[in-house]
C-alpha cells in the first residue's frame, strides 16, 4: 500500500475545523512518524493557540497564515482569494502534497483551489448535519467528503461526489478509558461536576443564561463543581456575577484539555458545534445544549436536534424570552435524578446504529442515566482511523492509474 508522505490541511477559524484535522494528523504519524503535515489555516489567534498545544511534533508541520476574510468589498474579497490561491500553489510547488484535505471555513477555499489547479487529489472533511458554505462550494473539486453527523438528505442529493459517513475524528486521548468513567460515587456524594462550554471562542449568551439559570436557586440547593468556559471578553463579568450570586465557579478563558474536565463532569451545558458534541458523545456525558442561534443556515440548531431525537441531550433556543428558566428547569431536573435505572432505560442500554436515532423516542425528561447511556450510544468509532485508511486506498488507486 503506498505511504502518505506528505498531507496538507487547509482549513481552520475555530476549534470545530482544527480538531478533526488534529485527529486525523495524530493517526497520520500513528502510521508513519515520518509523514510531513502542513497546515494552511485563517490567521485567527485562536487557529494558532490550538496548533501550539496540540502536541504535534512542531517540526513535523508549518503554520501558514492566509489573508483570507470576508469583506464588505466584493473587489477586495475577490482579490484576497486570489492573492491566497496563488500563495497556495507556490506552497504547493516548492513541496507537493499527495493529499490535500479541505477542513471547512474560508480558509480552505484558497488551499483546495489551488489543489484543484495543481491536479492535487482534493478530500473535505465536514462534520455538521448541514454543510457549511465553503464546503457547499468546494464540493465538486473533491475525491471524497467524509461527514461526522449524518449530512442533511437535501444535501447528501445534491452532493455528486462520493460522501462516506465515518463520524467526527477525535483525538486520541478520547479512545482512553478513562474518558468514559463515571465520577465515583464518593466523589458524586460530594460535588456534582458542571461544565459549561461555550465554544473556542467563548459565547456572551451562554454565559449570561448560564449565571442567570445558576442564580435562580439558593447556592445549596445544589452542591456543584463548575467550571465554565467564557471566552476572553467576558471572564471578569461572568467571575463578578459568580461572586454576586454566591456561587463558586473555576471561570477561564478557554480550556486547553477538555478530555480531562469532561471526565471530572457529570453534566454539560454546551453550544452545539459537531466536534463538541462528538467530544461529550465519547464520554457519555448528559448535556442540556445552546445552540448558536446565528450559525449559519442554523446548523447548531440541527446538530442539538439530533442528538434531542436520539435522547442524548435536551435543548434551550437561546433567543427564547425564557431561555434561562428552562435551563434551570433542565438543570433541576437532571441534578435531581442522579444516576437511578429508569423503567426505559433498556432503550438506551443497547448500542444504537446513528442512522437509526430517529427511531428512538426523543426523551425531553429522561433521567440522566438514560440520556448518558444514549450518548454513549452514538459515540463515533476510531472515524480518524477510517480516514487514513480511506486515504491510502486512494493514493493506491491514483498510483495504479497512472501506470
Amino acid at each position: 500500500m503506498s505511504q502518505l508522505q506528505h498531507i496538507a490541511f487547509c482549513g481552520g477559524g475555530s476549534g470545530g475545523h482544527l480538531i478533526p484535522a488534529i485527529a486525523v494528523a495524530e493517526e497520520l504519524l500513528a502510521v508513519d512518524s515520518d509523514t510531513r503535515l502542513l497546515f494552511m489555516t485563517s490567521d485567527r489567534p485562536i487557529d494558532r493557540h490550538i496548533l501550539e498545544t496540540s502536541g504535534l511534533p512542531a517540526q513535523s508541520f508549518d503554520h501558514v497564515p492566509l489573508p483570507l476574510r470576508t469583506s464588505t468589498g466584493r473587489m477586495l474579497f475577490a482579490w484576497r482569494c486570489i492573492r491566497s490561491v496563488l500563495q497556495c500553489r507556490r506552497h504547493f510547488q516548492r513541496r507537493r502534497p499527495d493529499i490535500v484535505i479541505g477542513l471547512g471555513g474560508f480558509a480552505s477555499i484558497a488551499g483546495v483551489t489551488a489543489a484543484w489547479l495543481s491536479g492535487i487529489p482534493v478530500v473535505l472533511l465536514e462534520q455538521n448535519t448541514v454543510p457549511g458554505r465553503a464546503n457547499r462550494w468546494l464540493r465538486r473539486l473533491a475525491a471524497t467528503t467524509f461527514t461526522g453527523w449524518p449530512l442533511d438528505a437535501t444535501w447528501r442529493r445534491k452532493w455528486r461526489t462520493p460522501v462516506v459517513d465515518v463520524g467526527v475524528p477525535l483525538r486520541r486521548v478520547f479512545s482512553d478509558d478513562r474518558i468514559t468513567s463515571v465520577p465515583s460515587a464518593a466523589t458524586m456524594s460530594t460535588a456534582i461536576g458542571l461544565l459549561v462550554l461555550g465554544g473556542s471562542q467563548g459565547a456572551s449568551r451562554v454565559n449570561s443564561i448560564v449565571v442567570d439559570a445558576l442564580s435562580r436557586h439558593n447556592p445549596g440547593d445544589w452542591n456543584l463543581q463548575i467550571v465554565h468556559q467564557t471566552g476572553i471578553d467576558d471572564v471578569d463579568s461572568v467571575r463578578n456575577a459568580y461572586d454576586q450570586a454566591g456561587i463558586t465557579a473555576d471561570v477561564q478563558t478557554f480550556i486547553d484539555d477538555v478530555p480531562q474536565q469532561l471526565t471530572a463532569s457529570t453534566l454539560v451545558i454546551s453550544r452545539s458545534g459537531a466536534v463538541t458534541l462528538a467530544e461529550i458523545a465519547a464520554a457519555g456525558r448528559a448535556s442540556v445544549l445552546l445552540p448558536l442561534s446565528t450559525s449559519a443556515d442554523d446548523h447548531q440548531l440541527h446538530n442539538a436536534r439530533y442528538l434531542e431525537a436520539c435522547g442524548a441531550a435536551a435543548v434551550v433556543c437561546e433567543n427564547d424570552h425564557d431561555a434561562p428558566l428552562r435551563l434551570a428547569e433542565h438543570l433541576r431536573r437532571l441534578l435531581a435524578t442522579g444516576r437511578q435505572p429508569t423503567s426505559r432505560q433498556e432503550d438506551f442500554d443497547t448500542p444504537t446504529a446513528r442512522g437509526d436515532c430517529e427511531r428512538i423516542a426523543g426523551a425531553p425528561n429522561a433521567s440522566r442515566a438514560a440520556m448518558e447511556s444514549a450518548a454513549r450510544s452514538m459515540a463515533p468509532d476510531n472515524a480518524a482511523a477510517l480516514i487514513v485508511k480511506s486515504l491510502l486506498q486512494l493514493t493506491d488507486r491514483i498510483a495504479h492509474s497512472s501506470e
